[in-house]
């Protein structure tokens, strides 16, 4: 099993039990593994879905310990990120597709993060 697998996985435990700086640590391992392997995370449906899943994860850590700027700063990069590499994908290419849904999905993540950002105000 590759490392930011473990990683996530420790991750998701420390977060069930509220260990909020373990959590985090582990998911911003995860996190840096998955951008040093960044030839193949594009092409990789699984990576993307790990990546994505990583910024997430922290975003949803650092609004827990209200630290919105972060929060927002994990949901907004990976969708940056993401557009260039759309820009640079031809449509009729095998890997558009899960770009373009990851795209979705971060972006359904922020609007949700926005809503209750502006709620709590």
């Amino acid at each position: 099993m590759d490392d930011w697998r473990n990683l996530i996985l420790a991750g998701n435990q420390y977060f069930a039990i509220d260990e909020m700086e373990h959590a985090e640590d582990s998911y911003f391992d995860a996190l840096t593994l998955l951008d040093e392997n960044s030839e193949s995370l594009f092409t990789d449906r699984e990576k993307l879905s790990a990546w994505l899943a990583c910024h997430h994860n922290l975003a949803t850590v650092y609004k827990q310990s209200e630290q919105s700027e972060l929060a927002r700063f994990h949901l907004e990069s990976p969708l940056e990120i993401i557009e260039v590499q759309l820009r640079k994908v031809s449509p009729d290419h095998q890997h558009f597709v899960e770009l373009l849904k990851a795209y979705s999905a971060g972006l359904s993540e922020l609007v949700v993060f926005r809503k209750a950002t502006q709620h709590a105000a």
